[in-house]
């Protein structure tokens, strides 16, 4: 009998909150998408940030924040790899 051996997809570029740009809303919009709960904030009032042992890769949170806060910190070429 074979084993199959699979594991998590390994993501290239994970996006990162640029604190600069981010308001911290009241209500994130990219932690209301975060399927994976990526997207942590400790305190109110300070900016999330993305935890890379919980992200998928998805980058649902890049469209999903209205300041445009939320950026890869890699290549926009770079995406999941198996």
């Amino acid at each position: 009998m074979a084993v199959v051996e699979t594991t998590k997809a390994q993501v290239m570029a994970i996006p990162q909150v640029e604190d600069a740009l981010c308001r911290s809303c009241r209500k994130c919009g990219a932690r209301d998408v975060c399927r994976s709960k990526a997207t942590l904030q400790m305190d109110r009032g300070e900016p999330p940030f993305i935890d890379p042992s919980r992200c998928y890769g998805c980058r649902a949170c890049i469209p999903a924040c209205p300041n445009g806060a939320i950026v890869l910190n890699g290549s926009e070429s770079s995406t999941i790899h198996p």
